[in-house]
């Protein structure tokens, strides 16, 4: 076994296993359970002039002032239909929290260490950085998103000019 699926074990023993599985897109994705604080409605949202077209604005969660990323845009797979479904959730990141636009949770589940593989460099629909792992759950194969890079803070906060 070589040092990724080592430390994709450990990080995942580290989790207890569980992740949160949310639909973006139409595609089941997860994310490990301890990065999301909170899941919320969607709200509305305060556009921010001359961000990147993923970076929706910011939103109020409990008297925060939330940045909020679209991961379908951020995907660069189009922008989210936004229903009674569509949800929000808190990560936090480095000292700040971001919230993400997700079309719907699915659950919260466990994955076994076992099932989590190194993540190919091609074959996917979105940008092989943002996926941190493979994940079989139901017998498929599911991304495992590497939270770090898709809501890199020098990426978000770059001005369209």
């Amino acid at each position: 076994m070589d040092s990724v699926e080592n430390e994709l074990e450990l990080e995942s023993s580290n989790s207890q296993n569980q992740y949160l599985l949310f639909m973006v897109g139409g595609v089941l994705y997860a994310i490990e359970s301890l990065r999301a604080q909170e899941i919320v409605e969607y709200s509305g949202i305060t556009k921010v002039p001359m961000m990147n077209s993923f970076v929706k604005g910011v939103t109020n969660i409990r008297g925060n002032i939330v940045p909020v990323v679209d991961l379908l845009d951020r995907f660069d797979l189009g922008k989210t239909n936004i229903s009674d479904k569509t949800s929000i959730i808190v990560i936090q990141y480095k000292s700040m929290q971001i919230g993400v636009i997700i079309d719907e949770v699915y659950e919260v589940d466990s994955i076994d260490p076992s099932n989590i593989k190194k993540a190919p460099e091609f074959g996917s629909k979105i940008d092989a950085r943002f996926i941190k792992c493979m994940g079989k759950y139901n017998k498929e194969y599911i991304a495992i998103l590497n939270t770090d890079t898709i809501l890199n803070i020098d990426e978000l906060s770059q001005l369209c000019i």
